[in-house]
């Protein structure tokens, strides 16, 4: 009974070591985590061109900028630029990232104060920007791994977006991604020597 109980505390121990190897971070546009510079960000209704709010997040905005049929609808003039910003911690080793972005008219994309992408300023606008980043699946910003990693910190990281209205009535900005890490090598086994150890003392107090 005694080995019985040993062997259950040391698959728990080496459980907790497993489950200790990998977080994931979501960074998505929300009221809760996007910072504007304008006034306080706020969820809008899309306009009915636009995508659907990407996977866990929501269109949003500095006011009611969204949808044209919406009461207290606010245009938005040309050659208007908001800066909005999600800032998150990371711990331990990057291990993989994505992350997509819609917006009307256009979005520049900066993380850690590097310029993934450049708003497509003076270019066609049809219904949003015709070309990446735009409001529509087709013009969606899609970052991966290898764009996102040589950026990403130990620490805390800011995303930043830089949203243009170039032409016309409706302005937002949406985005979602996510962020894994591993603990570093040497914190795993530092953790797992620890849990050995708890586990060898408490076999010694049942051998005892």
């Amino acid at each position: 009974m005694k080995k019985f109980g040993l062997v259950i505390m040391l698959l728990a121990a080496s459980g907790f070591v497993l489950n200790a190897r990998a977080d994931s971070t979501s960074v998505v546009s929300s009221t809760a985590t996007t910072n504007s510079t304008s006034s306080a960000t706020q969820v809008i209704s899309p306009n009915p061109a636009w995508a659907a709010p990407l996977a866990g997040s929501s269109w949003i905005s500095f006011t009611n900028t969204g949808d044209p049929s919406s009461a207290g609808f606010v245009v938005v003039p040309n050659g208007t630029a908001v800066t909005f910003t999600d800032t998150f911690n990371l711990t331990g080793t990057i291990t993989g990232a994505n992350l997509d972005v819609l917006a009307d008219d256009t979005s520049s994309v900066w993380l850690n104060g590097v310029e993934l992408a450049s708003g497509n300023l003076g270019g066609s606008y049809p219904t949003c920007s015709s070309l990446p980043i735009g409001c529509l699946n087709s013009t969606m910003g899609v970052f991966n791994f290898a764009e996102l990693q040589p950026y990403l910190a130990d620490g805390t990281n800011t995303l930043s977006f830089v949203v243009y209205q170039e032409a016309g009535s409706s302005y937002g900005l949406d985005y979602a991604g996510t962020v894994t890490t591993a603990p570093e090598p040497g914190a795993l086994l530092m953790l797992g020597t620890g849990l050995m150890g708890i586990a060898l003392t408490a076999r010694r107090k049942l051998l005892n």
